[in-house]
């Protein structure tokens, strides 16, 4: 029997998700895959409501270190809430980015401040995307919602310790 346990980055983000508040009365989902998991997590899910959704988009590479610690350089997490195509982009910033994309980076930023198992040197990325459909990556018919996205690109720092509570 294995004596120290790997880490496993999914459940450990999922750890820490659990703590993020709602938004607008929605709490947010938490999932992980590629593009062909993205999109059977959609047919799977029809008629429920997938947002606000944190996708951490793989492949995504992870160093062990001497199993007490796992980094993952530019890991990727995708926020995103189903939009409307007319929308123009002011509208977008006041309907979506504003009121729910942007507090739900700062949450999950502040969590990573807070929380006892993650950390981070307060650098990130972030990538908007308004109206995006498969269309945009040239894959038309293939992704079944419209969503205006952040993507969140950061290298972070993982350990094995109990996690505490995190008050957003």
């Amino acid at each position: 029997m294995a004596t120290k346990n790997t880490i496993v980055v999914e459940d450990r983000l999922r750890s820490i998700f659990s703590f993020l508040p709602t938004i607008n009365t929605f709490a947010p989902i938490f999932k992980v895959g590629d593009k062909k998991e993205l999109v059977a997590f959609f047919a799977e899910s029809t008629g429920n409501s997938n947002y606000p959704l944190i996708w951490l988009d793989q492949p995504y590479k992870e160093e062990h270190l001497n199993r007490k610690r796992v980094k993952v350089e530019k890991m990727n997490l995708i926020l995103a809430v189903e939009t409307n195509a007319q929308m123009r982009y002011s509208e977008r910033m006041d309907l979506t980015f504003k009121p729910i994309l942007f507090p739900l980076l700062d949450n999950i930023l502040d969590a990573f401040t807070q929380c006892n198992i993650l950390s981070y040197d307060s650098t990130f990325e972030v990538v908007k995307f308004g109206n995006y459909s498969d269309n945009e990556a040239g894959e038309e018919g293939v992704f079944p919602d419209l969503w205006d996205a952040l993507k969140l690109t950061i290298s972070v720092e993982i350990n094995d310790v109990c996690l505490r509570n995190i008050i957003l």
